[in-house]
């Protein structure tokens, strides 16, 4: 398999053509119900991250042989042992312990999140561990990425200011509210995949000419 080859394409994958949040439209609970500015996104993503990656590492080593039940308890059990130093590091401090308490639940949630229970079995586990290890980093790279743009642009519609400093003449408080984020995350999720609709059909059009 040709590395650089199967680098842009993971890249191209995981972030934008299958993007996650947007074009798949997995994992969108945290990002509707917590994710309410850029701060609860980068924790969120944070933890997301770290539980994510160290588990789909950890558990490419489970046997293959296991039956399929019992590989996904496996990986629900790593996960949460992952979390377990992730959680101690984000109470350790008064600052992160107040951002952290912010999204409640949606954090340890995260530990059951489709990368882990679904994604491994159908795409990363079919990969030998140095491609998976990369195509899974892409996916990852490319969820944070979706879902701290969603939670800056939510906290910037929600209240109009950046850092404190007004910048639109509205605000729609509506939008920090569960019904809110899924409106939003629907309307950027439409415009996301009609972008990729628009840059498909581009692309398709330069290859005919060429």
């Amino acid at each position: 398999m040709n590395e650089r080859l199967f680098t842009r394409d993971a890249e191209r994958e995981g972030i934008l053509t299958r993007n996650p949040l947007f074009a798949s439209g997995v994992i969108i609970a945290p990002a509707a119900a917590a994710c309410r500015d850029f701060y609860s996104a980068v924790i969120l993503a944070s933890v997301f991250s770290v539980v994510t990656f160290l588990t789909v590492l950890i558990c490419s080593f489970v046997p293959r042989r296991i039956v399929y039940t019992v590989r996904i308890i496996i990986y629900t059990l790593a996960a949460s042992l992952v979390y377990v130093p992730v959680h101690l590091f984000f109470t350790s401090g008064e600052v992160l312990s107040e951002m952290y308490a912010s999204v409640g639940i949606y954090a340890p949630l995260l530990v059951t999140n489709s990368m882990i229970t679904l994604r491994t079995e159908s795409k990363f586990y079919r990969l030998a561990r140095p491609y998976m290890t990369r195509l899974a980093g892409f996916y990852i790279v490319g969820y944070d990425l979706s879902l701290t743009f969603f939670g800056a642009l939510r906290g910037f519609l929600t209240t109009g200011t950046v850092l404190g400093i007004r910048i639109l003449p509205f605000s729609i408080p509506a939008l920090s509210n569960l019904y809110g984020g899924f409106i939003l995350l629907a309307v950027v999720s439409a415009a996301f995949r009609w972008y990729l609709q628009i840059n498909a059909e581009h692309n398709r059009k330069k290859r005919e000419s060429s």
